[in-house]
């Protein structure tokens, strides 16, 4: 088992060095472009505010602290607010009404909001944003209709503060936290990338496809069982830190179901390269049919994720 150690891992540290150098800087530039696009996805939304009163302004002051929002005002003189969706530099226009805070103290916003969007699921998701904030606003002032049909004298301002007060908080985060999952669609896609990206591998290690010297070592009982089992062993370890590292970075939640499939695709891939890396002869063959061979695992394993 030595000449094989010596020949596998001890001679080939610095490949393997580089191996996790490329896979790690790759999953680095794969967490910037993530955070990059995560940060520039915003649904632009433009109101305007024709009430100008406490109630408006705390509606649009809601509605930008959506994450997913960037909202931008009107002029209180553009007749024409419509054109804003129809020019795409809103997913959604609408107008606060002047009567718009005594409509909400009368718990009659029914078709008070002038509302322009597109009809299509970006738009819905908008609206959807919308309804919400204008419903969490009218709640205190139901709540206080509801409070003087009782006969009990209890302010608007009391009936907000008992609310906040008495509001549970959410426990949807920690529990996501704690759900380990069977399946990752992301997850499984940029390990796919870094798959394809670790078939460079052929290239690093193109000094070990030496066919006089494998041919001599072939003599030896179960040499070529215990070569491929060794070159196997050596970069599903490589593949297997790197899904580590992709799990916690991309802060994933990962059964050992998952694990577990995802070692057996990587014994699947290596078998393969490990397979073209000792039989085929030439380099640029290798190379090429590595590509569409971790191309073709990256596709599977994907779709297993559905």
């Amino acid at each position: 088992m030595k000449p094989f150690l010596y020949l596998v891992i001890y001679k080939q540290w610095k490949q393997y060095l580089l191996l996790f150098g490329i896979l790690l800087s790759s999953l680095g530039l794969i967490w910037v472009l993530q955070k990059t696009i995560n940060q520039t996805f915003h649904i632009p939304i433009a109101i305007q505010d024709l009430d100008q009163s406490a109630n408006s302004k705390t509606l649009i002051k809601q509605l930008k602290q959506e994450p997913i929002l960037e909202v931008s005002t009107l002029p209180l003189d553009d007749d024409y607010i419509e054109e804003a969706v129809t020019k795409k530099e809103a997913v959604i226009s609408l107008q606060i009404p002047k009567n718009y805070s005594s409509q909400l103290e009368q718990n009659d916003l029914h078709e008070a909001i002038l509302l322009y969007g597109r009809d299509d699921f970006i738009g819905n998701i908008s609206l959807e944003i919308v309804s919400q904030s204008l419903y969490n606003q009218q709640i205190p002032h139901l709540v206080h209709a509801h409070v003087q049909e009782a006969d009990t004298n209890v302010s608007i301002n009391q009936v907000k503060s008992k609310l906040t007060a008495k509001t549970p908080a959410s426990n949807v985060d920690f529990r996501a936290l704690h759900n380990a999952s069977n399946r990752s669609l992301s997850m499984s896609i940029i390990f796919g990338l870094l798959l394809c990206i670790s078939s460079i591998q052929i290239l690093l290690h193109h000094n070990l496809k030496q066919n006089a010297p494998l041919q001599r070592l072939y003599l030896a009982p179960f040499s070529k069982l215990k070569l491929y089992g060794l070159y196997i062993a050596a970069h599903t370890i490589v593949l297997l830190i790197i899904l580590w590292l992709s799990a916690l970075l991309m802060h994933q939640q990962l059964s050992i179901t998952f694990y577990l499939a995802t070692l057996f695709v990587i014994i699947i891939y290596e078998l393969g390269i490990s397979w073209l890396l000792f039989t085929i002869n030439t380099l640029s063959h290798r190379l090429f049919m590595a590509l569409i061979y971790a191309v073709a695992i990256t596709l599977i394993y994907i779709y297993l994720q559905f």
